[in-house]
């Protein structure tokens, strides 16, 4: 038997809430960096409501670290597989090439949507993996 299988499944409520809430933020942000300026080029009279500060995606990356951070290492700690980390770490360094880089717009939204897009995979998988 692997060490897996002999492993008493723990899960501890807090940080499966974390994968769950890390999850549902990088879905949000997907939206917000795919749908919203689709939504502003198809309808120009909403750039003038919907004016989003830069300083958005700076409070969004400083969530996202301790939060991710936090729910990845206690799953890590408790399934000990290095997947969800690999990827929890890339999906990180994306967004924050995204939110502090001053990259040109197109490179930005790239690096953030690759970034979110890893980082729900790592929550989701990291939560798959506690379950088991």
């Amino acid at each position: 038997m692997s060490p897996e299988t002999c492993r008493p499944a723990r899960t501890g409520r807090s940080s499966i809430w974390l994968d769950a809430a890390g999850a549902a933020a990088s879905i949000a942000c997907l939206a917000h960096c795919l749908l919203l300026p689709v939504a502003i080029a198809l309808l120009p009279a909403l750039s003038a409501i919907l004016t989003i500060p830069e300083e958005t995606h700076l409070v969004a990356f400083g969530l996202a670290v301790p939060i991710s951070g936090w729910a990845i290492t206690r799953g890590y700690r408790l399934h000990g597989i290095l997947h969800p980390v690999t990827l929890g770490v890339a999906g990180l360094v994306a967004l924050g090439l995204g939110a502090l880089a001053g990259l040109p717009w197109l490179a930005e939204t790239g690096c953030t949507v690759a970034g979110s897009l890893l980082l729900a995979i790592a929550h989701l998988l990291n939560w798959r993996l506690r379950s088991a």
